[in-house]
């Protein structure tokens, strides 16, 4: 039954993660440590509170505090959330070593909340400000997976406002660093820069020559077009980061974040989220968290919150994790070793 489901059994249900963002899902422990190495060189709004508890050496006080505080922030508009990672994380995420650690402690994260897979993405021409290089900042993350539990494959994300001149390093490090990336992506403004852009698309068919697919962030804010239709099929592009506007995705892959959905604003209410109906109509949808920083989720929260709004249960869980598998970037092996995981988690 649906409603036998607790967080207990939810966490040891099998879970593939497709679409998580590296700089949206950072412990507050840690931030406050490397704040704490930094002597406090803080944002102008960062909360006291958290840095009181920290230095009286009451750590998981801080770090609810100071988590709350930035919840609280990131969801009073899309500009917040987008201004939270700025001025807060990404000023910590300039070094190799930081960079590391943050990776695998998102993964060591990952797989305590029943995670057997994991898609991670980023953009790396974040992290360059201190004096990294592209390679350095790969080698970094990279470093952060080795020995992981769980096979994890790293996304690179191109943003809408940097145009085809940093897509085209981008598009370069990934066949570079094929051996850790899955996929290449699209992802910032979508109302300001809206659509599939053409100078994207035409790193995105570089990229797939290598054997690596390109995917984008869509239809999180904007209704599909007839454009978006065109080019997406013209481009062969399958997967779309959110894409639960509007009823026009056909056969593509809807990686749904639901809780960050409602924190950014784009869903008044979690009751309301349109993941439910897209799944009933046959659309091919997949549940993630997008980040687990300022949604407070991770995904076996998610699967709570399904169950407890729209009935959800095993049967659900299975298909949303075996269409995710279909369309992972992981290998043939892996998918095979997962698909038995699943069989026997679900089943």
């Amino acid at each position: 039954m649906a409603n036998d489901l607790n967080r207990d059994v939810v966490l040891g249900l099998p879970k593939i993660l497709l679409h998580e963002h590296l700089d949206c899902s950072l412990r507050p422990s840690t931030m406050l440590q490397f704040f704490a190495e930094d002597d406090w060189n803080v944002p102008a709004n960062f909360p006291l509170p958290a840095r009181t508890y920290y230095l009286e050496g009451e750590l998981e006080k801080a770090a609810a505090e100071y988590q709350n505080f930035l919840a609280r922030e990131a969801s009073k508009s899309l500009a917040n959330y987008v201004n939270a990672i700025v001025l807060h994380v990404l000023p910590l995420m300039q070094h190799k070593d930081r960079l590391a650690r943050i990776t695998r402690e998102r993964v060591e994260d990952a797989v305590a909340d029943g995670v057997v897979a994991l898609e991670l993405r980023f953009a790396p021409q974040l992290h360059i400000r201190a004096g990294l290089t592209l390679e350095q900042v790969m080698d970094a993350v990279a470093a952060g997976m080795r020995d992981s539990a769980i096979p994890v494959k790293l996304i690179i994300c191109a943003l809408r406002h940097e145009g085809e001149a940093m897509a085209e390093r981008l598009a370069d490090l990934a066949i570079k660093y094929k051996q850790h990336v899955g996929l290449f992506d699209l992802a910032g403004d979508e109302k300001a820069n809206p659509g599939v852009l053409l100078w994207w698309a035409k790193q995105a068919a570089k990229v797939r020559e290598h054997g690596i697919e390109p995917e984008l962030h869509l239809w999180e804010t904007d209704e599909p077009t007839d454009d978006d239709l065109v080019r997406l099929a013209e481009f062969g592009i399958r997967r779309l980061g959110h894409g639960m506007r509007g009823r026009r995705q056909e056969a593509r892959i809807l990686e749904v974040c639901p809780s960050s959905n409602c924190v950014t604003g784009q869903i008044r209410n979690f009751s309301e989220h349109p993941i439910d109906s897209l799944y009933r109509e046959g659309k091919r949808v997949t549940v993630n968290t997008d980040g687990t920083l300022f949604t407070r989720s991770d995904l076996s929260n998610e699967y709570l919150l399904l169950n407890r709004y729209f009935n959800w249960g095993k049967a659900e869980f299975l298909a949303v994790n075996l269409t995710a598998l279909e369309v992972s970037s992981f290998s043939n092996e892996e998918k095979s070793e997962l698909l038995a995981k699943l069989k026997d988690g679900y089943c």
